[in-house]
């Protein structure tokens, strides 16, 4: 669950200050990537997206454009986030895999069905973030404040639905909901 803690915390200072989130941010994306690195020796995908993601647009919007919005860069680095994800799905490897959400030891075709799952729900609330910025952004047809605070719930409702889809599936023995079976 660290490794949705940058996104975090992009989402909920941006509306202050984008050039703050974004630092911050690319800070916490370091630390949690090099806390994974330094245990695995292995960056994971969603660790190295971040950094990736937020480096750059901090050095963007710090030098470059520094009225660049937070509706714009929150378009940028959500897509950046859904190509990721797709990419891990495409190449089979979906990215929740990488994290340890499950606790305990399920037989390794449950556990590829339930990190299918979440990886396609993380690609689906992806997607709709970047449709709500691209509202703001591209389309106009919605204030970056309503984007923004409806991208925050559906971002920290989705984190939620995460955690306690994990201790479901833990608490029931691997009985996956939306799915039903073991």
């Amino acid at each position: 669950m660290f490794a949705f803690l940058p996104s975090l915390i992009f989402f909920a200072l941006a509306p202050m200050s984008v050039s703050l989130a974004l630092w911050l941010a690319f800070a916490a994306a370091f630390a949690v990537g090099i806390r994974a690195f330094g245990a695995t020796r292995k960056i994971r995908l969603f660790d190295a997206a971040g950094l990736v993601l937020f480096g750059p647009l901090a050095l963007y919007t710090g030098f470059v454009a520094s009225d660049f919005g937070a509706a714009g860069a929150a378009l940028v680095l959500e897509v950046g986030f859904l190509a990721a994800i797709l990419w891990s799905m495409a190449t089979r490897r979906p990215f929740t895999s990488q994290y340890s959400w499950l606790r305990g030891q399920h037989p390794p075709e449950l556990a590829a069905r339930a990190h299918l799952l979440l990886t396609a729900i993380w690609a689906t609330v992806y997607a709709a973030l970047a449709g709500l910025s691209a509202f703001s952004v591209v389309l106009h047809q919605m204030s970056p404040g309503w984007a923004a605070l409806l991208g925050l719930l559906l971002f920290v409702a989705t984190l939620t639905f995460t955690w306690q889809f994990g201790a479901y599936i833990d608490k029931h023995g691997g009985m996956i909901p939306l799915i039903r079976r073991k």
